[in-house]
């Protein structure tokens, strides 16, 4: 069965609109995001990772050597070479996920506002795109954690420091608030499918009245 199109105001045209822009630069900015994380954790001299440290006083230079400071320093940023394959398998893998994860999540927002801009707002296109966005938040960041823990745990058993625990506990309640989002964007998807249903059933019975006339 066809869906109907319902009138758009101006109001409503302009906001498709606009989400459909922003979702084209956000897909560009995820793009260069990409690269240059890409570029910055595999160097020339190895995986570069930053890993806690023992507290230390430091002195050092900020704004391109304008200004000095001194503090404590926390962690530092080292490189590694000969880390394992699976490891590097893993941080490599950390990476595209969330490049996919978000290429997922903006398109079908994108998609969303499209049918929007046609009118077109309970249809099973909508329910879906709803849905892959909200397991996409309810699942990504999760899997993100884990393998970056693995290659974490690659490159400071590379540096001799040994295997750090299993995710942190604190590292999967960071990522809570986003399976959060994701749970209450199932939700709304539910809430178009039952939408849907209701379409359907009211151009049966006016189908069916219309037989009767």
């Amino acid at each position: 069965m066809a869906a109907s199109a319902t009138p758009q105001t101006r109001s409503d045209t302009a906001d498709a609109i606009t989400v459909i822009f922003l979702s084209a630069a956000a897909l560009v900015i995820v793009g260069i995001s990409t690269a240059l994380r890409i570029g910055s954790t595999f160097r020339d001299s190895g995986i570069a990772w930053v890993i806690p440290i023992d507290e230390q006083p430091i002195s050092a230079t900020a704004d391109s050597g304008a200004v000095q400071v001194e503090g404590i320093a926390q962690q530092a940023m080292v490189f590694a070479t000969g880390v394992d394959a699976g490891s590097v398998a893993a941080i490599v893998a950390a990476i595209a996920l969330w490049a996919i994860a978000a290429l997922v999540v903006l398109g079908s927002v994108a998609l969303v506002a499209w049918n929007l801009l046609r009118g077109r707002i309970f249809v099973p296109g909508n329910a879906r795109a709803f849905d892959a966005i909200g397991w996409t938040l309810a699942v990504a960041p999760f899997v993100i954690v884990i393998l970056e823990t693995i290659g974490r745990n690659g490159v400071t058993a590379t540096l001799g420091l040994g295997v750090v625990d299993p995710v942190h506990p604190i590292e999967f309640w960071a990522v809570t608030p986003i399976f959060a989002t994701g749970v209450a964007v199932g939700l709304i998807a539910v809430a178009f499918r039952r939408g849907i249903r209701l379409r359907q059933q009211k151009e049966g019975l006016e189908k069916e009245t219309e037989g009767l006339v």
